[in-house]
């Protein structure tokens, strides 16, 4: 930790800035030019960014269709920037793009049925070695596999909830 004076720490900032890094990874390279002499640190490849969203996107819209994405926004339990983006980058990226309660259901569901897909396959393994013992130990191989299909329709029914997510985001659903 470095403590600068506040005219010195923004100029430091401006130039990081200007070379599209932070602070830390300016501060970095002038160490190791320091530091190795003529061997100098060379500037990252790609500028180093902390912030998750890169850029900014300004639209203006009609008043009735600003009004339809408040409406839609509201409806997701988020602001109308945070859904704007996510209808953009469902479309950009081709793919559903959770927003923040949702991604977190989904996840905690991915993580269910992970657990369930593991269990099942132990439950087979002790079952084929024939070491399974307990209450349990009345499955059969029938029933085991039968456990297994109704992992695959979970793992179904998420993919075809997150299949009309981006159907939904994407607009393809008022084309049909």
């Amino acid at each position: 930790m470095t403590y600068l004076p506040p005219d010195r720490h923004a100029q430091l900032a401006a130039l990081a800035a200007s070379e599209g890094q932070t602070v830390s990874v300016l501060l970095g390279r002038l160490i190791g030019l320091a530091l190795d002499g003529d061997e100098a640190a060379a500037p990252p490849s790609r500028p180093t960014s902390r912030a998750r969203r890169e850029g900014k996107v300004t639209v203006r819209l009609a008043a009735d269709v600003r009004q339809d994405l408040e409406e839609e926004a509201r409806s997701q339990g988020v602001t109308a920037s945070t859904w704007a983006a996510a209808l953009l980058s469902a479309r950009m990226r081709n793919a559903p793009q959770m927003v923040a309660g949702e991604r977190r259901g989904v996840r905690a569901a991915y993580r269910q049925l992970r657990g369930l897909a593991v269990n099942a396959n132990q439950i087979a393994y002790a079952l084929n070695r024939g070491v399974l013992t307990g209450a349990g130990a009345d499955l059969t191989k029938a029933e085991v596999e039968i456990l297994r299909q109704d992992v695959a329709k979970l793992r179904m029914a998420l993919s075809v909830y997150a299949e009309g997510r981006f159907r939904f985001q994407s607009g393809e659903d008022d084309q049909s």
